[in-house]
C-alpha cells in the first residue's frame, strides 16, 4: 500500500467513524428529548424522514415539522413523565460511502426499551426496527440526508411480541398531517424486511 491509498484508507474510516457519532448522537438526543438538537443534525436539503407508521415527511420542514411540532408539541412546555424512561441501542451498523467520499448510507439494528404513559396508564414496553439512512457532508462535518426506522414491533413486556406485536398505533397529532403515508410499514409477523442498500461483498448481488 502506496502513500497516497495508506491516505485514504485513513479519510474512510476517519468518515465512517464520523458517521457513527452521529448515528449515535441522534439516540443520545431523542433519549433526554433534546429535539433541537436532533433537529440540527439534519442537513438543510435533507430529502425525507420516516419513524414508523407517522407517515413520510419531506425536506428539513418536515423534519422540523415530525419532531418540533409533532413530538414536540410545537415547543410548549412539557410536565415531567416520572419513572419515564427510553433507552436506545442501535446495534450492528454497516455503513457505505460512495465513491465522492460525500455521501454515505447506513443500516442499523434498533432495539429500543421504554417505560411511559399509553392508554392511560403507565406501562413499559419494548420495541425493535431497522434504520436505513443516507448521510451527506457538508463544510467537513456529516448530517443525516434521508432518515428511516422501520418498525418491527411493539409490544408491553408483560406479553411480548409473539401475543402482541404491535400495541396500537403510534401518537397522532390531531391537526399535523404527513406529506404522504409510510413508504413501508409491515410490522411482525409479516416476514417483512427493508431492502439493503448494501450488495453482497462476495457475489455483488
Amino acid at each position: 500500500m502506496n502513500l497516497e491509498e495508506l491516505e485514504k484508507q485513513v479519510q474512510l474510516q476517519e468518515n465512517i467513524l464520523d458517521i457513527e457519532n452521529l448515528q449515535k448522537m441522534y439516540s443520545y438526543y431523542f433519549q433526554v428529548q433534546n429535539l433541537k438538537g436532533i433537529i440540527e443534525l439534519f442537513s438543510e436539503d435533507a430529502e425525507s424522514i420516516e419513524i414508523t407508521d407517522h407517515g413520510y415527511f419531506k425536506g428539513k420542514e418536515g423534519v422540523k415539522k415530525l419532531f418540533w411540532d409533532w413530538i414536540g408539541g410545537g415547543g410548549r412546555p412539557r410536565r415531567p413523565m416520572p419513572g419515564g424512561i427510553v433507552r436506545i441501542f442501535q446495534l450492528q451498523g454497516v455503513i457505505t460511502l460512495d465513491d465522492d467520499g460525500k455521501n454515505a448510507s447506513g443500516r442499523w439494528n434498533c432495539l429500543d426499551l421504554e417505560a411511559r404513559p399509553y392508554g392511560g396508564v403507565f406501562r413499559n414496553y419494548w420495541l425493535h426496527g431497522y434504520y436505513e439512512n443516507k448521510y451527506v457532508k457538508e463544510n467537513g462535518k456529516w448530517l443525516f440526508k434521508k432518515f428511516h426506522w422501520n418498525n418491527t414491533f411493539w409490544t408491553p413486556y408483560e406479553s411480548g411480541w409473539l401475543r402482541t406485536p404491535l400495541l396500537g398505533k403510534m401518537d397522532e397529532h390531531p391537526t399535523l398531517k404527513a406529506d404522504g403515508p409510510p413508504t413501508a410499514f409491515h410490522p411482525y409477523p409479516s416476514g417483512y424486511q427493508m431492502p439493503y442498500h448494501f450488495k453482497h461483498p462476495v457475489t455483488g448481488e
